[in-house]
């Protein structure tokens, strides 16, 4: 609850701001291990590419497909899996321009943070776990 409560706090001050923050789709907050598994299949092969970034999932190594975007494998060890498998990421549409702008400053007042800039401007992660950060403390309040 408390990444929702900050996702949902950051996107009200965004919105003071003129601000749209949304996920770039549904599967772009929380994601099964079933999702993140047919995501990881769509964007990575087995057969080698050259320079291609890279994955291993069960033991083999798989290649990221050109004109795509890298994904967690879909592993179900709470160290290595993709943070939205978690529940505490979010992947952000259109992070560019004012927008990213926007995000740079404002984030780590929510608890949130990157953890691939530049690389992944759009995929943000919840940090501040339990420890609610005093700007959604506010909204909070506000409900």
């Amino acid at each position: 609850m408390c990444a929702a409560d900050a996702w949902e706090a950051m996107e009200a001050a965004a919105k003071l701001d003129g601000i749209n923050l949304a996920p770039s789709s549904v599967g772009d907050m929380f994601r099964s291990i079933a999702q993140q598994k047919a995501g990881f299949m769509q964007r990575y092969q087995t057969d080698e590419i050259v320079n291609a970034s890279t994955r291993t999932y069960n033991g083999v190594k798989y290649y990221l497909k050109p004109k795509n975007a890298p994904l967690a494998a879909p592993n179900d060890d709470a160290k290595t899996c993709s943070k939205h498998m978690l529940g505490v990421a979010v992947d952000v549409a259109g992070s560019n321009g004012e927008r990213l702008e926007w995000m740079f400053n404002n984030v780590a007042k929510f608890g949130w943070s990157w953890e691939v800039v530049p690389d992944e401007p759009w995929h943000l992660r919840y940090v501040a776990g339990d420890n609610i950060p005093e700007a959604v403390t506010a909204w909070l309040q506000t409900k």
